[in-house]
């Protein structure tokens, strides 16, 4: 038989997971690959691009190699991703300039002050159903431009971290709508696309930003023969956009109609609402949901460090704990 089985791949804070299903759903392997965040300054958190997309193609090639299931079977593949953060600023040749400035990423405080004075809250969120807070992409992109001038002019395009992967496995470049919304002021929440106001007042070039904005569903491109090299999937095996993990999250318990809400537990925790009509509030974070993408919301609030304080516990009081899982291949 041919084209049984579905791939879905995670890309997480801490960790990257790959399962495969087959066409009801049945989980038929799985794998999972965990890292760190470079912590370089108190409230900074980074991380190198190529952490997560080494962690993408072992966890591929290992849950193929578990299942023993023959890469021709495999319809497709889909990625989602943490919370964009600046996004990975990318020179020409699409080769990371610097670490991305992941959402859990504080720095951004005198570029909000500067937003806050010079285009004020109540315009940022009557574009973008955002407000102006160190957590959104664009403040970071802020930062990278008035604190490292000379990257900023080398970028030729910033991605997220799950559309870097995606254009690694298939050569093409797009970004979802959730993704784009989650940036946050730069994006029109209204009609869903970039806003050419706010990145003019911004001075952020237009151009930085992938032309593309896909729906979820929508596949982006294929596997090339390079991504197959690295992930052992078949040449042509269609990758699909995905979105950020909390709205496909949100997906995966059902929640697609309007009032639905779903949680999501893992470096953080998010409780999300799917929304069909405009019921924005400055107090939850707005953008477009992974289903009907241009014209459901999905509308959340959480906090920063839920499986983060987790983990703290267990690298701190749990090192033999850990460490005897490592040896014996269960996750402590």
């Amino acid at each position: 038989m041919s084209n049984e089985y579905l791939i879905g791949t995670d890309i997480g804070t801490y960790g990257t997971k790959t399962v495969i299903v087959d066409t009801e759903g049945r989980i038929i392997g799985t794998s999972y690959i965990e890292y760190g965040v470079l912590t370089p300054r108190p409230g900074w958190a980074e991380q190198w691009p190529d952490v997560w997309f080494n962690a993408v193609i072992k966890t591929i090639r290992d849950v193929l190699e578990k299942t023993k299931i023959d890469p021709k079977d495999v319809a497709g593949l889909a990625i989602s991703g943490l919370y964009g953060g600046s996004g990975i600023p990318c020179d020409k040749e699409m080769r990371p300039l610097r670490p991305a400035i992941i959402w859990m990423d504080r720095r951004a405080v005198k570029e909000c002050a500067w937003l806050r004075e010079n285009i004020g809250e109540e315009e940022i969120f009557k574009v973008s159903g955002n407000t102006i807070d160190p957590y959104f992409g664009y403040t970071k992109m802020l930062w990278i431009k008035f604190n490292e001038p000379k990257i900023w002019e080398r970028i030729y395009k910033i991605v997220t971290p799950k559309d870097y992967v995606i254009y690694r496995l298939t050569g093409e470049l797009a970004i979802d709508y959730s993704s784009a919304g989650n940036y946050g002021g730069i994006f029109d929440i209204h009609k869903r696309t970039w806003s050419d106001k706010m990145l003019d007042e911004l001075g952020i070039p237009k151009d930085y930003l992938p032309d593309r904005i896909v729906m979820a569903k929508d596949v982006v491109g294929e596997i090339t023969e390079e991504g197959s090299k690295l992930t052992g999937l078949k040449v042509g095996t269609p990758v699909c956009a995905g979105g950020i993990d909390a709205p496909v999250s949100a997906l995966s318990v059902g929640a697609i109609d309007d009032g639905d809400v779903g949680a999501m537990l893992g470096t953080s925790m998010c409780i999300g609402i799917i929304q069909d009509e405009e019921r924005l509030t400055p107090r939850l974070v707005n953008f477009p949901y992974v289903v009907n993408d241009k014209q459901k919301l999905y509308s959340f609030a959480g906090i920063t460090t839920a499986g983060a304080c987790i983990r703290f516990f267990r690298d701190n009081f749990g090192k033999l704990e850990k460490l005897l899982g490592d040896n014996i291949g269960i996750s402590a």
